[in-house]
């Protein structure tokens, strides 16, 4: 893979320690500082924020492991993050989707709580290959569709449990779901879009960070590639989408972004570090399968 070097000297600025670990470390296959990265972090977040309530500990546990952090660079002691992050009432929810891959990312997928709630994963996977919560399912007299929402995270989660060589019986299932979709459209009007939102905020389109109701262009398309199908013609449509995001330095637009973000914020309708990085994440690791 090619990568302009101006771009890779952008990500390596200073000014987000955690987009420069990972372009290091991922990217370039180096060794990379942590150090400056939890600071940083810090002084966006609520400073009360690892006493707040469990669902805001655990949203910001992803924004931990999205910046690259192992269990051992977070100041709490593993018990505590496995209590409030293995979502032990475990709701195959979007969230719990979300919060399930910032263990895995964290270090933590072989505790054996977090182990055995990846294990019980396909016991609940639906007929289509996708998921709902357990509180809708459960009141339902018959089998219903899964829902994208949790669909697009429990794909995130598949993708890095591959990265990560954790075993996770889902993942065929799930991408036939996906593939029948035409990745985002409805089955019954192919040309619909199956979240179709304001512009900025839709499955095809840049959005960053990711959240329980919504995951960006990039990060489907990576967890495709990491999966090992970046090359596969049923995502030329999603590249073609990404590409043209790219500017002429060789850098992604961020379509749109959360109002209240948990990773420090970047401006929509501008390159982003973030979409940058993962597109070049994509590029890489669809080129390692080619």
């Amino acid at each position: 893979m090619t990568i302009n070097g101006n771009v890779i000297s952008w990500l390596l600025e200073d000014d987000n320690p955690a987009v420069r670990y990972r372009t290091q470390t991922e990217i370039l296959g180096k060794t990379g500082d942590k150090a400056p990265i939890l600071p940083w972090l810090n002084r966006s977040m609520p400073k009360d924020w690892p006493e707040r309530q469990q669902g805001i500990f655990k949203h910001y546990l992803t924004a931990l492991s999205e910046c690259g952090l192992a269990h051992e660079d977070v100041p709490w002691d593993k018990g505590r993050i496995i209590q409030y992050g293995s979502v032990t009432h475990f709701g195959h929810s979007c969230a719990d989707y979300l919060h399930l891959r910032a263990l895995v990312r964290l270090g933590l997928a072989h505790e054996p709580t977090v182990a055995e709630i990846i294990r019980k994963l396909p016991e609940r996977q639906l007929p289509d290959g996708g998921f709902l919560c357990l509180h809708r399912l459960d009141k339902l007299k018959y089998i219903p569709k899964s829902c994208v929402k949790a669909n697009m995270a429990a794909l995130m989660l598949c993708a890095e449990c591959k990265k990560k060589d954790v075993t996770i019986n889902i993942t065929n299932n799930l991408l036939n779901y996906f593939w029948n979709h035409n990745l985002f459209y409805r089955t019954d009007d192919p040309s619909a879009l199956i979240l179709n939102a304001r512009e900025g905020w839709r499955s095809i389109d840049t959005f960053h960070p990711f959240e329980p109701m919504r995951v960006g262009l990039h990060n489907i398309l990576e967890s495709f590639c990491a999966l090992g199908y970046g090359n596969d013609l049923r995502l030329d449509e999603a590249w073609y989408m990404l590409e043209s995001r790219r500017n002429a330095e060789d850098k992604y637009i961020l379509d749109g972004t959360l109002t209240k973000s948990y990773l420090p914020k970047e401006r929509a309708g501008k390159p982003g570090k973030w979409v940058t990085f993962y597109a070049l994440l994509a590029r890489k690791e669809r080129d390692s399968h080619a």
